[in-house]
Order: C-alpha cells, then sequence, then structure tokens
C-alpha cells in the first residue's frame, strides 16, 4: 500500500468500533446544549458552568452525574439555611414580642437598619420602616422623628438642650467603636411619658476586620424603674398618714444643722433660733386602739396627720412634719423664731387636735403632749437637738399631759440625774439581789449604795396594840444620801425595772416577817405594771412557799389606777391571788375614780385612806365629813378601814370617833429596819403576854 492510501489514525480496535464514536459526538453536542442553556438561563451560575465544561472534557457522562449530585447537595444546603433562617427569624420574632427586649442594627454612621415593632410601636410610630435610616441617637435623645417632630408631638426639649449623662457616654462610644452594656436612657415617647431603656451594641466588622455597622439588644426597663422610684419614696415617706418619716426628718435636721454651723446667725437678746424643732405624742393612743381596735387606731392617726398639716400649712413656712413611728409626730422649722412664737405654734398643735374626731358612730377625745427645743448656738448637733425635745417631751407627759413644754437647761439636769438614777438603781437592785440569795456572804460597799426594805407599824385604833407593819423600800446612796421613792419608783416602772424591784420587796418582806413569827400581817406594795404581769400569782406562792410566811399574813396593796387600767384582768388576777388565801388591800383610797362598782366586785379587804384625807382634816367641817363617809362606806361593804399619814393625837381621836379600824403614821413611829421591826414585835409580844 502507498503512503497515501494509509489511514490518518491508527487503531487497533475492529472496524465497528469506529462506527460507535457517532454517538458519543451526539453526546457531547446535547451537553454543550445543555451548557449553552445553563449559560442563558442561569447566568449567574459560573461555577455550575465550570463544573460542566470540566466534566465533559475530563470525564464525559460520568463527569455530568457527579455535577448532578453537587448541584443536589448544594440545593439541600440552601433549603436547610434558608430554613433555619426562617427558624431564628421566628424565635427572633417570638422574643421580642414575648420579652421585653428586642434587637436593632445599624450601620457604621449609627443610622438604623433594623427595628423591632416593639420599637416602633414604643415610640409611637407606625411601621418599623419608618424608623430605618434614622439616627439611634436621636431617637433615643428625642423620639422618633428627630428634635423637630418630638417638638411638634408636644415635648418642650429643643436640639441644643443639654444631653443627659448616660446618653454622652453612650455617643463616645459610638464615635470611638466601642462596644457599650446597659446603658439606660430615658426615652420621650407620645405613647409612653415615662419610658425607660436599657441599649447594648456591639460594632460589626467584615472579613477583613472593617467598621461596618452595628448590631445589639433594647430592653425596657421602666418597669424596674418605676418599682426603684416607689421604693425610694417608701424609704422617705410614712405610708400610713404620707407624711414624711424619721429618716427624712434626721436627714433634714442634720442638713438644716450643719448650714447653720457653717454660717451660724446671730440668736438676739429675744431668744430668736434660727431652727426649731416639735415633738408631739398622743396621750390616749393605747386605749383608743384598745378599745376600738387597729384600724380606728390608724384612721386616728391619718385625721392627726391630716390636722397638723392644716396648722403647720397656716404657720411659719419652711417646716417639715413628720412621723416618728406608732403615735409620735415632729416638726421642723428652719426659719427665725421668737420664743413666744415657738409656744404659740405648740399651743396651736394641741388645740387643733382637742376637737373630738368623730368617725361614724364614735366619739374620739385626742390629747398630746409636746415638747419643742430650739437650736441656741454652734455646739449644738442634730441628735442633741433631738434629745433635747425628746427630754422637754417628757416634762410635758410627767407634767399632766395635754401640755406644752419648751426645753431649758433645768431640764437637762434633771435628764441627767434621771440617766443616773436608772443607771445605779440597776446596780443597786442587782447588789440587792445577790445578797437576799447570799445572806452569808459579805457584800463590798458600791458607789451605787445599797436598796433596803424599811418597815412602818400599823397599829389598832381602839388599844393601840400593833397589828402588823407596810414594807417601804429605801435607797441610800454614798454620795447622795438618802433618795427618795418618789424619784426613783416611778423611773423604775418606766424602765421595767419595777417589776424586779417588787419581787425583791416582797421577798426580803416575807423572809423578814416569817422570822418575826407570830400572826402580825406585812402589806407590800403592788405596782400597775406588777398586777399586769401574768406571772404574779405564780411568784407571790412561790415566795410563800420559799419563805414559809402563812398566807394569812400576807396582804398586797394596789392602787385605784392599777385596778382600773384594765379592770377585767385585775379581778381575775385578784380573785387567783384571793385564791392563795392573801388579803389584798386598795391603797390610796379616794384620790383616784373611787367607783363603787370595782369596790362591789373586786376581793378587797382593807379600805386604805390615803394621807391628804387625814392632813385636811385641819380644814374644816367638809374634810371630816369626807373622811366619815368613807370609813362608813368601808363598813357597809364589810371591809377593814386604815388611814395612814396620822400624825397628832388629835387626827388620832377623830378616826376614832368616825369608827376607823387601823392607823400608821408618826405618832406612832417612821418607818424603820428590819432589827429595829423585830425588836417592836418582841417588846409588843411582852406587853401582851
Amino acid at each position: 500500500m502507498s503512503r497515501r492510501s494509509r489511514p490518518l489514525h491508527r487503531s487497533n480496535r475492529p472496524p465497528q468500533a469506529s462506527g460507535r464514536a457517532v454517538p458519543w459526538r451526539a453526546s457531547a453536542l446535547l451537553a454543550g446544549l445543555v451548557v449553552a442553556g445553563v449559560a442563558v438561563f442561569a447566568p449567574q451560575s459560573s461555577f455550575l458552568l465550570g463544573a460542566l465544561v470540566g466534566a465533559l472534557a475530563g470525564g464525559g457522562v460520568p463527569g455530568l452525574f457527579m455535577l448532578a449530585r453537587h448541584r443536589q447537595a448544594r440545593q439541600q444546603a440552601q433549603t436547610e439555611a434558608a430554613r433555619s433562617q426562617e427558624t431564628t427569624a421566628l424565635l427572633l420574632h417570638d422574643f421580642e414580642t414575648q420579652s421585653g427586649a428586642w434587637s436593632w442594627a445599624a450601620d457604621r454612621e449609627g443610622r438604623l437598619t433594623h427595628a423591632a415593632e416593639r420599637m416602633a410601636r414604643e415610640l409611637g410610630c407606625g411601621a418599623p420602616e419608618l424608623l430605618l435610616g434614622q439616627s439611634l441617637l436621636q431617637l433615643l435623645r428625642f423620639g422618633e422623628g428627630g428634635p423637630s417632630l418630638a417638638m411638634q408631638q408636644g415635648f418642650r426639649d429643643t436640639p441644643d438642650r443639654q444631653m443627659p449623662p448616660d446618653l454622652v457616654w453612650l455617643m463616645g462610644c459610638l464615635a470611638g467603636k466601642a462596644p457599650f452594656r446597659e446603658v439606660e436612657v430615658q426615652v420621650r415617647s407620645p405613647v409612653r411619658r415615662a419610658l425607660w431603656w436599657s441599649v447594648s451594641g456591639v460594632p460589626v466588622l467584615d472579613e477583613i476586620g472593617l467598621h461596618v455597622g452595628w448590631r445589639g439588644v433594647v430592653r425596657d426597663v421602666t418597669t424596674l424603674h418605676e418599682q426603684s422610684r416607689e421604693l425610694e419614696r417608701l424609704a422617705h415617706v410614712d405610708t400610713l398618714t404620707g407624711l414624711a418619716n424619721r429618716h427624712v426628718l434626721q436627714s433634714r435636721t442634720e442638713q438644716a444643722v450643719a448650714a447653720l454651723v457653717q454660717a451660724p446667725e446671730a440668736i438676739d437678746e429675744e431668744a430668736l433660733s434660727p431652727l426649731s424643732l416639735y415633738l408631739l405624742d398622743l396621750d390616749n393612743f393605747k386605749s383608743v386602739n384598745d378599745h376600738f381596735g387597729h384600724l380606728v387606731g390608724d384612721r386616728l392617726l391619718q385625721e392627726v396627720a391630716q390636722r397638723l398639716q392644716r396648722c403647720v400649712d397656716e404657720g411659719p413656712s419652711g417646716g417639715v412634719l413628720a412621723r416618728l413611728g406608732g403615735d409620735e409626730f415632729a416638726l421642723l422649722i428652719a426659719q427665725p423664731l421668737h420664743i413666744v412664737e415657738r409656744e404659740a405654734l405648740a399651743l396651736a398643735m394641741l388645740a387643733t387636735l382637742r376637737e373630738p374626731w368623730t368617725p361614724e358612730d364614735l366619739c374620739i377625745e385626742v390629747r398630746a403632749s409636746l415638747g419643742v427645743a430650739a437650736w441656741a448656738g454652734p455646739g449644738d448637733t442634730a441628735s442633741l437637738l433631738l434629745q433635747q425635745a425628746d427630754i422637754a417631751l417628757y416634762e410635758a407627759k410627767a407634767a399632766g399631759r395635754d401640755m406644752v413644754r419648751l426645753f431649758d437647761a433645768a431640764m437637762g439636769e434633771r435628764m441627767v440625774e434621771r440617766h443616773l438614777v436608772i443607771h445605779e438603781l440597776g446596780q443597786a437592785l442587782t447588789a440587792s439581789q445577790r445578797a437576799l440569795a447570799h445572806p452569808d456572804r459579805p457584800e463590798p460597799d458600791l458607789p451605787c449604795g445599797r436598796l433596803s426594805v424599811h418597815y412602818q407599824p400599823q397599829h389598832d385604833v381602839a388599844d393601840g396594840r400593833l397589828t402588823g407593819f407596810e414594807a417601804l423600800v429605801r435607797w441610800r446612796h454614798p454620795q447622795r444620801g438618802w433618795i427618795s421613792p418618789a424619784q426613783f419608783i416611778p423611773v423604775a416602772e418606766e424602765t421595767g425595772l419595777v417589776v424586779a424591784l417588787g419581787e425583791w420587796v416582797l421577798r426580803q418582806a416575807c423572809r423578814d416577817a416569817a422570822g418575826w413569827g407570830g400572826d402580825g400581817k406585812i402589806a407590800v406594795n403592788v405596782s400597775g405594771v406588777q398586777l399586769a404581769s401574768r406571772h404574779l400569782v405564780r411568784t407571790v406562792a412561790q415566795v410563800l412557799a420559799e419563805t414559809g410566811l402563812p398566807p394569812f399574813r400576807l396582804e398586797l396593796e394596789v392602787t385605784e389606777t392599777a385596778v382600773l387600767a384594765d379592770p377585767a384582768a385585775a379581778r381575775t388576777r385578784m380573785q387567783s391571788l384571793r385564791s392563795l388565801g392573801i388579803g389584798l388591800g386598795l391603797d390610796d383610797f379616794g384620790t383616784g375614780y373611787s367607783s363603787l362598782s370595782y369596790l362591789r366586785t373586786y376581793p378587797i379587804n382593807t379600805l386604805k385612806i390615803d394621807r391628804s384625807f387625814i392632813t385636811g382634816l385641819a380644814a374644816g367641817a367638809q374634810a371630816d365629813m369626807i373622811l366619815r363617809t368613807i370609813i362608813q362606806l368601808g363598813q357597809g361593804l364589810g371591809m377593814k378601814t386604815l388611814a395612814e399619814g396620822v400624825e397628832t393625837q388629835e387626827q388620832l381621836d377623830t378616826l376614832r370617833r368616825h369608827g376607823c379600824l387601823q392607823v400608821q403614821g408618826y405618832l406612832f413611829a417612821a418607818a424603820m429596819t428590819a432589827k429595829d421591826a423585830a425588836d417592836r414585835v418582841f417588846q409588843a409580844r411582852r406587853l401582851t403576854a
């Protein structure tokens, strides 16, 4: 075969193989058309087009199958991404609609690119799209639409008004591309006047680290601010009356005193003081609570607050009226007042309370005591001013209540003395209790002195024989000598020491009387505080058992005031005491209510006629008639009558003529020590032997 007749391509394939190449080329042509179609209908799918070309060039039909699988996987991934994006959008929508927070996004200039529906609604905007493009900082500062629209909606703010500190700090973070967290700002909104948001945000960076925008979260903290404001209000206001509370009064007093110390005002000779403090306490509030209940008591406090407020409004300006707690009120006047003006205002406050309060079918008399203190110079502190007003209030109550007292130096001296009595009385009582418990153990001399029980004899009027003693507590101080019971007994009652003091006197008197023997009575006074104690009956029974004193020899003396403080409880307690076998006497009869009803219903053995009726015999026939009536009353009720304070023979003769059974007083003997009382019992026993 010549060179011209050789085939162009050599091949080992059989001739039929060359014939099958035609369909393959047809397939390639079809694939090319597909590629062209993809290029036409999906020009954006450059990646897919390249994959098709590569598949045709390198693999033919198998490559097409790989391309199909890749395309299917890509479509599935896109579907999953869309589904995930939809789920995220739903979760974000639920978060923004069901919680108090929502998301926001902005460009690098701080202009919103995304705003939640809640944000638009709170700002009074119809749709969140209307907020897009607006400055986040301007929205927070002026509300939706910027300053001009905010002013059109009724806000009085102007664009150049001073920016709040939180917004200033937020503006610095936006300018410095720094993240910020929980910046609380007050937002202007036509929908809600009081609107507070907590804004957080972080800068958004692109792939190469350039700042392209912001995204963050806004949380509505309006409720938290309202609660915080309410708590702050409650911390400064008395919730029952609406007045200022103790904290406010203390703070305002300290501020006023500090201002005066820094710039003291001259106090002239006419007692003009730039600062006055009034303390007022209701006299009968406890009885109102006890008889009508606490609801009526609370309403009474509200009525008192309103009356006092009206009085203050009509008086000097610059006053702060406060309720300190319970039934105690205070008034601070931070302007110069003369002493006459201070007292006039105090009297006006008491006068406005004296008008009866008549809620529904009730008629309640309101009375109060008032103490006033005035700032005297730079040496007076706020606490000292409060202490002085409290001392004046105490003096007003001690003077008979429904009184006004202005603090002076003498009051301060008496209060110092009172505090000293309180301190040393407790020490003396403790030492006396130790001595009673351990009689064989010597007690050292104490700077507070010692308490002791003295005994005043009681005698039969008919034959003068000794019938018994009254136990009287005495206090001898190493520096001040004998301290009168009139000084320390009221203090003991106020401080609660009277219960322990009374128990010690009872125990000491019963022990001494048991040692004397015989059948003479021993009378021991019981205070109102002791009578109100539920432990009194048990204590008396225990003392009788410990000392071995026969019950019939003990007589407890109570006052009319103590009995009538709580008549029902007093009757029950007195009946329980009588069941022990002891006697009961009514002390100072005639000086209190002297009600015939409780004389008939209470288990009383002895009427003790007060010394004032004995000393009053010299006044004339009227005093004599009163004394005779009391004695006849006791006789009619089957009670023994005993007159105290008998000092002259004429008084004794009068008492004998009217039928009084027993007497005691200086005519027979003053109160004596336990040893002298024992000697007197021994002598009386010798005379009757």
